[in-house]
């Protein structure tokens, strides 16, 4: 059964199970960029007003969905409104790298230097790279009000270098979305700790966060879990080639191109496209995303749209970077067979139904 429950941002300390929630939408979404709402009916949640009025205080404050120990989503609240007629208080939320992490610099701003100051990894594996970016957001820990709950992942050798100079002023997220667009997957997924604390595990892989095992869907078979199931196939964004511009102007711009073996195009009429990545220096980098530009948008977009009963087993076979072998026989379109996807993003309310977002997987 769903509890809501209120967390301190910085430290992720369990401070008060949130009574009388009505309703609420959240989304949990691979990477942490995802949002939600939740209403509070306080004409019936006795709690004294100081108390209500403290634990709804927006970024201090994180609201977590939680089935048992496992943690569905958290949000940092962001914004909350109180209907006196009805006595409800409504509290937005955005999980923790949409919230914090997409205005946080990397350094305080009485240590801007534009002529000297710079951010660098070196031969990093992608998991290196989010390490040292999350060790500079959160000063390692070692300054208060900097400190966030986030396990870093484990330092490696790779391929990624970077010079981030101050003067670019980019965000943190800014510097992990490079990352991403080097063809690497992150994540800040949120668990609870056995003392009820609320901790999130940083992790970076290429091209996707892998997940051992999966769970099989029978789709069309009695008593199946699986409601509402829709397919759709999305043309409108396919390519046949990528050029890519990164830094500089007019003849001086860096530009890089996908594919740069073998043939785009195929059977299809040519539809190449121009992608701008301002933020990218380096041209080995460059290549890297513009190459991920292409994977990612070559086929067209298999939507598959289906909601979950999840009765009492709970949401976490369906979370983020799960898969789940949807098994089809019988379909008038779709072919007979094990269908295999990876969950991208959950959404859900206070129910037993929740909503996987899904790509093909394999």
């Amino acid at each position: 059964m769903w509890e809501v429950w209120i967390h301190n941002t910085r430290s992720g300390s369990p401070e008060l199970q949130l009574p009388n929630v009505s309703s609420a939408n959240w989304t949990r979404r691979l990477g942490s960029l995802g949002s939600g709402s939740h209403q509070v009916e306080l004409a019936q949640a006795r709690m004294p007003k100081s108390l209500i009025r403290e634990i709804a205080r927006g970024n201090k404050y994180t609201i977590t969905q939680r089935w048992g120990a496992e943690c569905a989503y958290a949000g940092v609240i962001t914004n909350r409104r109180y209907i006196d007629k009805s006595s409800r208080l409504i509290l937005n939320h955005s999980e923790l790298r949409a919230a914090v992490l997409g205005v946080r610099l990397p350094h305080g701003v009485n240590e801007y230097n534009p002529a000297a100051g710079q951010r660098t990894v070196t031969n990093r594996s992608h998991a290196g790279a989010l390490r040292a970016v999350l060790t500079w957001a959160t000063k390692s820990g070692t300054v208060p009000g900097w400190e966030l709950p986030i396990d870093l992942p484990t330092d490696g050798g790779g391929g990624f270098s970077a010079t981030w100079r101050e003067e670019e002023g980019l965000t943190t997220n800014d510097l992990i979305g490079q990352i991403e667009a080097d063809g690497a997957e992150t994540d800040l997924h949120p668990y609870i700790t056995s003392d009820g604390y609320l901790r999130y595990q940083a992790k970076a892989a290429a091209p996707v966060i892998a997940t051992a095992g999966a769970f099989l869907l029978p789709v069309r078979a009695p008593g199946s879990i699986v409601m509402d199931l829709e397919t759709e196939d999305d043309y409108a964004a396919q390519m046949t080639g990528v050029l890519g511009f990164g830094n500089g102007t007019g003849q001086d711009r860096l530009w890089k191109y996908a594919p740069t073996v073998a043939d785009g195009i195929g059977d299809l009429p040519v539809r190449d496209v121009r992608v701008n990545f301002p933020d990218i220096y380096d041209p080995n980098r460059l290549q890297a995303a513009v190459n991920a530009e292409f994977a990612q948008r070559r086929p067209p977009v298999d939507q598959w749209s289906f909601s979950l009963f999840i009765g009492d087993r709970g949401p976490a076979f369906a979370g983020p970077a799960h898969l789940l072998d949807m098994h089809v026989y019988g379909s008038d379109f779709i072919d007979d067979g094990v269908h295999s996807k990876r969950v991208i993003a959950l959404s859900g309310d206070m129910g037993y139904v929740v909503k996987p977002e899904v790509q093909p997987y394999g």
